[in-house]
């Protein structure tokens, strides 16, 4: 049971006792500053107005309670008292101080169960289909795609921390419009040449964008592109493997960028093999006869299906004017599905509700170290065993700009009868990432009109592409550093931090300049933090003994610093399931972040080989060890890696 459950259950019971009512759920925080306590609750505010009592008299006699009943914990056949002391502050808060013998156990669970800590119960792994990144294979990734990525790669951490079974896809999509236009432009854009680039994507990036200028000028372009969109559903044509070659070549280049950031995948899923294997078909099929499905006789949307979303009409009813520009679009009027058609078969699919299934084979792209599968419309060999259909849940890191695409998927799947499916359906929809005014400047971008902050195009060419930000960074830190072994590793920690540790669900925007420092809240100074915590242990020739490194509070009287940091410690278990609850990185980089000041401060002002006596040191060995464990468990769960020497 956790510290929070624990106050809430001997509140609950305390309230009971003295007041013959069950109280409302227990309400319990941390105080803002840790010298009123570690744990605080406001029941006694709570039910003052239904015990006709004053909040500090009620607070009063709850505490005289609990101090009664002396909240312990065993280790042996030793008893502890959890909290040193429970104390009242105006106008009626209970706050709650941790004992430095429990504080104690805390560093004992860490080197117990190093791997776990941070994992009070294991779950029933569930299996979650996690899609992120999703780069339409017409271009190079930017760093609008690198924050979905990270965010993702730390969803895909935490929950497998957690005890989940994570399939993590990356969705091609191979038939869209995006790619239909890069197809049109290699054939139409002669003045830019593929020998000019590094990488075919960087290619497709300006070939794309011109295509795009083009096509803005000339109606008949655009025209061309419906046609083309039309004959890409049929997988016979020759379009349609022309475009499939052209996508799986842009693809494969994206997961090389990805790699750089160690970034990887279960299994891409191409859509037009959606297509081919007929599950828009089968969808399809089922969603015609639902009643809240329509064909379009008259308005701005005839001659096309929609999901009725407007929620003013509950039944088919063609006599019924309905607000059909109110709805969603799923079928065009020359009979293409819309992404967000495919997209409910797609889920579907997810969930296992199709009844059908891709086949599959390895993808050999040399990207990553685990296995990446992909679909394929036919293949002789499909294994028996292999399938990413029929998962519990599923988590959709796609931008706040869908979400009313995403909201139509989960709605339909609730028409169709799917209730369960349709609540386990999450999207993730993190902000949007725009460029401040100094970064749009340096990309050619008219800033004169004052705004604070400007959005990425990949149609007029305006972005950062990841490639170029990595060598960036790169090469800011080998100007200040020189070459050294853990430079990949501290760009990385640099990259990911910058991308993670604003609030998922806020738009960002980036300034170039300011996430090429490394300085302060970031990456390379928490990596920094635990490579002097292991050159520390490795000065010492550590090795864990619970023996020789156990506290005794007879012979180590522990420092406020030390006691800071053994607190902080003991709130990662309470960090870890939040932050997954709430798809927030950010709560665990600033949990970081606090532990390293922590650490740091009491690194400059103790000394820890030469301390006093033996048993000092050996504690101020063990609260090391432990600090270095917390920050390597994290900053995994973040994406980043922590070296032993920087």
């Amino acid at each position: 049971m956790s510290v929070v459950d624990l106050i809430k259950k001997t509140v609950t019971e305390a309230v009971a006792d003295i007041y013959k009512i069950v109280p409302p759920d227990v309400f319990v925080e941390h105080p803002d500053n840790e010298m009123f306590g570690d744990y605080s609750t406001n029941i006694a505010l709570v039910l003052a107005k239904q015990l006709k009592q004053s909040p500090e008299e009620i607070a009063k006699k709850i505490s005289y309670k609990l101090d009664d009943i002396g909240v312990i914990y065993k280790v042996g056949d030793a008893s502890t008292k959890i909290f040193s002391s429970v104390e009242i502050a105006p106008p009626g808060f209970i706050n709650f101080r941790l004992s430095a013998d429990w504080l104690q156990g805390v560093l004992d669970d860490i080197q117990t169960d190093t791997n776990h800590y941070g994992v009070e119960k294991k779950a029933v792994g569930e299996r979650i289909a996690l899609e992120h990144s999703n780069v339409n294979p017409n271009k190079a990734a930017h760093i609008g795609h690198l924050r979905n990525a990270c965010i993702g790669q730390f969803i895909e951490r935490i929950y497998e921390f957690l005890g989940h079974k994570v399939d993590v896809q990356y969705y091609a999509n191979d038939v869209g419009v995006q790619v239909a236009t890069s197809l049109m432009g290699m054939h139409l854009i002669k003045d830019i040449k593929e020998t000019s680039y590094a990488k075919f994507d960087h290619f497709a990036w300006d070939v794309y964008a011109k295509t795009e200028s083009l096509m803005s000028q000339d109606p008949n372009l655009a025209k061309e592109r419906n046609e083309l969109m039309v004959r890409l559903e049929n997988p016979a044509s020759t379009e349609n493997k022309e475009i499939r070659a052209l996508a799986n070549k842009i693809l494969t280049e994206q997961l090389k960028t990805f790699q750089k950031l160690d970034i990887d995948y279960d299994i891409v899923v191409h859509e037009a093999d959606i297509l081919t294997l007929d599950f828009w078909k089968t969808a399809f099929e089922a969603l015609k006869k639902n009643d809240n499905v329509y064909f379009a006789t008259e308005g701005i949307s005839q001659g096309c299906w929609l999901v009725l979303v407007s929620d003013k009409i509950s039944k088919r009813d063609s006599e019924i004017d309905r607000q059909v520009e109110e709805d969603k679009i799923i079928v065009r009027s020359n009979g293409v599905p819309t992404y967000t058609g495919k997209d409910i078969a797609y889920h579907m699919w997810k969930f296992g509700l199709l009844g059908k299934d891709f086949f599959y084979e390895q993808m050999d792209a040399a990207t990553q170290a685990k296995d990446l599968w992909v679909t394929t419309a036919a293949s002789p060999h499909k294994p028996a065993d292999i399938t990413f259909s029929g998962v519990a849940r599923v988590f959709d890191v796609i931008g706040g700009e869908q979400t009313y695409a995403m909201d139509v998927v989960k709605k339909t799947l609730k028409y169709l009868g799917y209730e369960k499916e349709s609540q386990n359906m999450t999207h993730v929809n993190y902000g949007f990432v725009y460029l401040s005014p100094a970064t749009a400047a340096k990309l050619g971008i008219a800033t004169d009109d004052g705004k604070t902050r400007y959005g990425m195009s990949g149609r007029k060419g305006w972005g950062i592409k990841i490639d170029d930000f990595v060598d960036m960074v790169d090469e800011k830190l080998q100007v200040e550093h020189g070459a050294f072994p853990a430079l990949k590793n501290v760009r990385n920690g640099a990259i990911k931090f910058e991308m993670l540790k604003y609030n998922t669900f806020q738009d960002l925007v980036f300034d170039l300049d300011a996430a090429l420092n490394i300085k302060g809240f970031s990456g390379p100074y928490l990596q920094y933090t635990h490579a002097r915590a292991h050159s520390v242990m490795e000065k010492a020739g550590y090795i864990y003994d619970p023996n020789l490194y156990q506290y005794d509070a007879k012979s180590v009287i522990l420092d406020a610093r030390e006691l800071s940091i053994m607190r902080w410690l003991q709130r990662y278990p309470e960090v870890v399931p939040e932050a997954a609850d709430k798809f927030a990185p950010n709560l665990m980089c600033t949990y970081l972040f606090e532990l390293a000041q922590r650490f740091n401060l009491f690194y400059n002002d103790l000394s820890i080989l030469g301390a006093d006596t033996p048993q000092q040191r050996n504690f101020r060995l063990l609260l090391t060890k432990c600090v270095a464990d917390v920050m390597k468990s994290g900053l995994f769960l973040l994406g980043i890696s922590a070296p032993e020497r920087i």
